[in-house]
């Protein structure tokens, strides 16, 4: 667990889900029992496996879809103590976000009555060369774009009133941008987005496309989560954040992998009094500190001093406190992340 310099054993629980009844016009289901029934596309990535995990703990049941095969990846078969007690609750199907009536069956099959969206292609060489893992940005942005599309049409065919949708800091353009310009920091959810890469306008194009479905489905919530380096569990500690470093252009961000997988079941079960139906709403979903075990003005005046010299800082920053303003999630979903403080 991250470290809490207030309370090291404190965590939340999940909020008790309160349907409220919606006109009968709408196609979208208006009430279903906890626990859920969760449709999760990208299940064998770092977030989705951990993600299928935390659910069949909380007493939900998994359909698991990813284009891996179960053969091929470990992270498709529970763990021990999981096997044990949720085998009957958890299905994995290797199946494509692209496959539209492949994946809308799988859905109807299971009976779905929730979704998260996590499966993406990321930037290739051609804009990313860190990595060189991912595709040409034509069809990063096409394949991306159509995944988030698709989950949306079929929770709104199949009557699937809560979705999560894995958005991106990036949607506001940084990590693969020129010169990434901040109107203000911290950053938070009302910021003006200028994408300008193909992975970076496909996370703010599903933004878009929400917008669109809850307007279309008066019952239907979405959750769109713009996650931050996302890191492993066993990773979280001062020296490994410290060497990771981060990048100047995303403002040295992270969050842990497991606080992830609680945002995401929070989006789909948090009280409707504060996350109304018929909503779409972005939640940046990062640490409270930055990768680096050193002082945050000291970085941002080395690359941004425009920030200081025009006042866009929006309150004092101190230590290595973050640059992302996450108040949004806690108020509405319940969600918090814990990072460390650097001590001068």
């Amino acid at each position: 667990m991250v470290f809490n310099p207030s309370n090291p054993t404190k965590s939340l629980p999940t909020p008790e889900y309160t349907p409220i009844n919606t006109p009968s016009s709408s196609p979208i289901q208006t009430t279903f029992d906890i626990p859920l029934i969760i449709g999760i596309t990208g299940s064998a990535g770092l977030v989705g496996t951990d993600l299928v995990h935390l659910a069949l703990r909380q007493g939900h049941t998994v359909l698991a879809m990813d284009i891996v095969s179960p053969e091929d990846n470990e992270n498709v078969k529970l763990p021990k103590d999981l096997e044990d007690y949720a085998k009957s609750r958890y299905t994995y199907k290797q199946i494509s976000s692209l496959d539209y009536e492949g994946y809308k069956a799988a859905c109807k099959s299971a009976r779905c009555n929730a979704l998260v969206h996590l499966a993406m292609i990321p930037n290739g060489a051609d804009v990313d060369g860190r990595f060189g893992i991912g595709r040409p940005q034509y069809e990063v942005h096409n394949s991306n774009v159509a995944m988030s599309c698709n989950t949306l049409s079929i929770a709104a065919e199949l009557g699937i009133n809560r979705v999560v949708l894995a958005s991106s800091v990036n949607a506001v353009g940084m990590l693969f941008s020129h010169r990434p310009t901040f109107d203000y920091l911290p950053i938070d959810e009302k910021h003006p987005c200028r994408p300008e890469d193909a992975y970076s306008m496909s996370k703010y194009f599903c933004e878009l496309q929400s917008d669109s479905y809850v307007r279309r489905y008066p019952s239907l919530r979405v959750a769109s989560l713009r996650f931050h380096g996302v890191v492993r569990e066993s990773n979280v500690s001062r020296k490994s954040l410290d060497e990771l470093a981060g990048s100047w252009k995303d403002l040295w961000g992270w969050v842990s992998s497991a606080a992830v997988s609680r945002a995401c079941l929070l989006g789909l079960t948090s009280s409707t009094k504060y996350f109304p139906e018929g909503t779409h709403e972005t939640f940046f979903i990062v640490a409270p500190t930055i990768c680096q075990q050193t002082s945050t003005l000291n970085l941002l005046n080395e690359h941004y001093p425009e920030i200081s010299k025009e006042n866009r800082l929006r309150k004092s920053i101190r230590g290595n406190e973050g640059l992302f303003d996450c108040g949004k999630a806690k108020r509405m979903l319940g969600w918090e992340e814990y990072g460390f403080w650097y001590e001068e």
